[in-house]
């Protein structure tokens, strides 16, 4: 079950272009290691101009998720990288606007200021400007629907499809 007080929204419009991510995220210590555990359970694309959530399993033929789920690993991998406190962190759900308002940078992004709000965790103003002006970049990359970020090099992976 998903404890909607949990949510995290982000939502900005810049320069014309709009950016949204509602993530949720259950975070706890760990006393060995960091952990990222996946429990969506979401129901995928369901109709032009619906909030979509990452299913727990994507279905061949429909829109698939998997650079949101990475996107999501990336970002919390990240800020993983700025403390010294081992986490588990279960990812509950993740939504947003296929195509439109929402790509993978902005997923993680999300992430990461997810994580930083529960956590109380303060990245540098430094790293925090780059990453979110990295973020609001993100509509000029090409395929930005597909590219997966990077927010330690702030540069962009290809994905592998043949994983």
């Amino acid at each position: 079950m998903i404890d909607e007080k949990l949510d995290y929204r982000w939502q900005k419009i810049k320069n014309g272009k709009p950016f949204l991510a509602i993530m949720n995220l259950e975070i706890s210590k760990n006393d060995n290691q960091n952990e990222i555990i996946e429990e969506y359970d979401g129901k995928g694309w369901v109709g032009m101009g619906n909030f979509v959530s990452i299913p727990a399993k994507d279905e061949p033929g429909k829109a698939h998720f998997r650079n949101w789920r990475k996107a999501v690993i990336k970002g919390l991998e990240f800020v993983f990288s700025k403390t010294d406190t081992k986490w588990t962190v279960k990812i509950k759900k993740v939504e947003g606007l296929i195509a439109t308002d929402t790509n993978p940078t902005i997923v993680g992004y999300a992430a990461i200021l997810a994580f930083c709000r529960q956590t109380n965790l303060e990245l540098d103003f430094d790293t925090s400007r780059k990453i979110e002006d990295f973020t609001f970049k993100s509509w000029e990359v090409k395929n930005s629907d597909i590219k997966i970020p990077n927010f330690t090099d702030l540069k962009y992976e290809d994905d592998d499809f043949n994983e």
